[in-house]
């Protein structure tokens, strides 16, 4: 493995967010996303020698991590759930906004914390501890159906809020970046 420069490892971990985040634009789950960043920045660590200096490195990268979900893929077609390797060509074509990203982020954080309680608990459990409807309504205490539905709201309240905010979150980074 041919050894990483300093400089090169200061390229690579910057964009380990935006990297991570793009990834996770074709590919929904996050523990996939997770092992498919892992396999990219190995290879990325392992063809540091071709970087082409003059080059645009987070696009080099993106380029890798792309294939690399493409693999992915393959392997997985067994799977019920799958993207075709054509929507995610579509989708990796699309110009990645980063900061357009880190924004919609801010403002789902937001929002999150202006949740009523139970509704956040709920949440975290779904969407930051990945369990299953069924887990949840066994741990609240609440029929299936109405954790559904609570779930649904939570969707709807989050979606309203971001939209609502995004505009004050996106002028605070203009401000920011001025």
């Amino acid at each position: 493995m041919n050894s990483v420069s300093i400089e090169y490892s200061q390229l690579l971990t910057s964009i380990q967010k935006s990297l991570y985040a793009f990834i996770l634009s074709l590919l929904p789950n996050r523990s996939e996303a997770e092992d498919v960043l892992q396999e990219t920045n190995l290879i990325l660590c392992q063809k540091a020698g071709e970087y082409d200096q003059n080059g645009h490195f987070q696009g080099w990268a993106f380029k890798i991590a792309r294939y690399q979900v493409m693999k992915h893929m393959t392997k997985r077609k067994r799977s019920k759930i799958c993207f075709s390797t054509d929507i995610v060509e579509d989708v990796a074509a699309e110009e990645f906004d980063s900061k357009r990203v880190a924004v919609m982020q801010k403002a789902l954080s937001i929002c999150y914390e202006l949740l009523p309680k139970k509704m956040r608990f709920i949440a975290k459990l779904r969407f930051k501890k990945e369990k299953s409807i069924k887990d949840i309504s066994k741990e609240v205490n609440r029929p299936m159906g109405a954790i559904s539905s609570t779930l649904y709201r939570i969707r709807q309240k989050l979606l309203d809020c971001v939209s609502e905010k995004l505009v004050l979150v996106e002028s605070e980074a203009d401000f920011k970046n001025s």
